[in-house]
């Protein structure tokens, strides 16, 4: 092991500016994460940097495996303003119908 390793990065802790529930999406700085429990307004919690969940998406997309999702008003979308974050890739398709789509975080 290198001797200036720390850690796998996977997880980070954060400080809850207002109550988070275990799986809510978070910004971190200029990164996306998950919370892994819920974490009280104040209170320390370790949200997941890396992996692929279900996230509310804008339903009127058509959203195919490998195209980049930006987040706007709680939902993942295609279209990016211009200021919206990316959050990831989508994983697998979610066509009109669906309300939620398979996300890879922070590709």
């Amino acid at each position: 092991m290198a001797k200036n390793f720390v850690e796998e990065g996977k997880t980070v802790a954060i400080v809850a500016s207002a109550a988070i529930s275990s799986g809510d999406l978070v910004q971190v700085g200029d990164v996306f994460a998950v919370a892994l429990t819920d974490i009280p307004q104040g209170e320390t919690g370790d949200v997941l940097t890396e992996g692929v969940f279900m996230l509310p998406k804008l339903k009127t997309d058509d959203m195919k495996t490998g195209k980049k999702v930006y987040l706007k008003s709680g939902k993942v979308q295609l279209t990016n303003s211009g200021s919206d974050p990316l959050v990831g890739v989508v994983w697998a398709d979610a066509g009109t119908s669906a309300e939620e789509v398979p996300v890879k975080l922070n590709v």
